[in-house]
């Protein structure tokens, strides 16, 4: 670069003598005209930048030494902490650049992004990270509490001037109400304000005025309902609405209370004017908006069922083909219903269940002279009808003693754990529609509709457990999980 500018120059002072030439052989023939530029000059000139560069008018700017041009300005990019190592590098506050490289300034320690003096520093007290707490100055790497200041620990802990902090008043422990003041270490509500709620104190608080605050209105401890407002030390709701439950409500819309506080319109029901309404073509059956013509719940009116198995169809039950509908029963098996055996209310004895229509004795009795007999127990027909035992009859056979787990009962030897005519003690006879598991009576219901289990369709809710009664050959049951004999 050296060598080009001074060839620059002596081309320069070339032309600066020819040009001098000519202005004297103008001057000697009295010419007037302006002389022109210096040849091969193009009327440029070579302008110091103040720094040691230089620049041509059009040309780049031409630093000097290890200096590089950085957005229009030559940077030493060892020492710039604008620019350290790189244009536009800048070194964080507190940095300086050394070498290119960005470092902290004698008697500062690196804590992270920061440049920190551990020894003052309240965010790197004594060590990067030790923050002081609220109030505390950090002095010789150590924070402690100015003077007049109180150290206070727990939440929010800090240093704290306990003639005036509201949140330590006197004390550490005590923190003024809303509102209040602390002054001189006590906690005092300010003129113009009422002490609510036990005072100034930690248990209280200072309203503007008893006559329009909503939390204290008229006299503390008075809260309005929500989304009512204090007048004149009233609470008062909003146009239209009443107090339901500790809120302004509008009755004449409000589902949960309408046309008065508590009355609740059924799910999917509206309130219009104060009244329930369900939607079109259903009613109110019981809190609930249903469709009559459909329910089976509810056929043709609230309170209508088609019981289990029925459908309704224009408000009208009907049952599956071979059932027969028991007004509030519900779709019956009169083949295999205890309850209507062979016919709608035709209740079977307890010691019988329904067969094909009629009442027949349980499994394991027999009838003899109108009764159902248990012949491996009864000692007036043991083993067969008529035989008579002088103590006890046990599996059939006359005996003196009953063998567990059998106990006697009136003279005869039974399981209390699954006899129906003895279940759990003597004589506790289970209904027509119940049967003996483990020692305790239990519903039962005719599987209807299903002739083989698992009968899912039908053996449903409690009776959920489908099961042969009697065990062997006999018809499906719906029992309670855990009860089949």
């Amino acid at each position: 670069m050296t060598g080009t500018h001074r060839t620059w120059t002596t081309s320069k002072s070339l032309g600066l003598a020819l040009f001098g030439s000519a202005v004297l052989t103008l001057v000697a023939c009295g010419g007037g005209d302006t002389p022109p530029p210096p040849p091969g000059d193009g009327g440029g000139s070579d302008m110091s930048m103040g720094d040691g560069s230089t620049r041509t008018d059009g040309g780049p700017l031409m630093c000097t030494g290890t200096d590089v041009d950085c957005g229009g300005t030559c940077v030493d990019l060892a020492t710039s902490d604008a620019n350290c190592g790189g244009c536009g590098d800048a070194c964080a506050a507190g940095q300086n650049c050394t070498s290119g490289i960005c470092a902290c300034a004698a008697g500062l320690v690196t804590c992270g992004a920061d440049c920190a003096d551990l020894s003052s520093s309240t965010d790197h007290c004594g060590s990067c990270g030790n923050s002081c707490r609220t109030g505390e100055a950090c002095v010789s790497g150590a924070c402690a509490c100015p003077a007049g200041a109180t150290s206070c620990g727990g939440p929010g802990g800090g240093c704290f001037d306990l003639t005036t902090s509201t949140d330590h008043c006197g004390d550490c422990a005590t923190s003024c109400g809303s509102g209040a003041v602390c002054t001189t270490g006590a906690c005092m509500c300010p003129a113009g304000t009422t002490a609510c709620g036990g005072g100034a104190g930690s248990t209280g608080g200072c309203t503007t005025g008893l006559p329009t605050d909503p939390l204290n209105c008229g006299t503390c401890g008075n809260a309005c309902a929500t989304g009512a407002s204090c007048a004149a030390g009233v609470c008062m709701c909003p146009a239209s609405q009443i107090v339901c439950g500790g809120a302004c409500v509008d009755v004449s819309s409000d589902a949960a209370n309408c046309g008065s506080c508590g009355n609740d319109c059924p799910m999917s029901a509206s309130c219009t004017s104060g009244a329930c309404v369900c939607p079109a073509g259903q009613i109110d059956c019981g809190g609930r908006c249903v469709n009559v013509a459909t329910d089976p719940r509810n056929c043709g009116g609230c309170g209508m069922g088609c019981g289990a198995g029925g459908t309704c169809t224009s408000g009208v039950c009907s049952c599956p083909g071979g059932l027969v509908l028991v007004p509030g029963t519900g779709c019956v098996d009169v083949s295999r219903d205890p309850n209507n055996c062979g016919s709608v209310g035709n209740q079977c004895g307890d010691a019988e269940l329904c067969s094909s229509g009629a009442c027949v004795c349980r499994p394991g009795l027999t009838l003899v002279g109108g009764n159902c007999i248990d012949l491996q127990t009864d000692p007036n027909n043991c083993g067969t009808a008529g035989t008579m035992c002088p103590d006890i009859c046990s599996a059939g056979v006359c005996a003196t003693v009953c063998r567990d787990p059998r106990r006697e009962c009136d003279g005869a030897c039974v399981d209390v754990r699954s006899d129906p005519l003895n279940c759990g003690d003597c004589g506790d006879n289970c209904a027509s529609d119940e049967l003996c598991s483990d020692g305790n009576c239990r519903e039962y219901a005719v599987a209807t509709g299903c002739t083989t289990c698992p009968c899912a369709a039908v053996c449903v809710g409690d009776l959920s457990e489908c099961c042969n009664y009697p065990a062997s050959g006999g018809a499906p049951i719906c029992a309670r999980p855990g009860t089949c004999p």
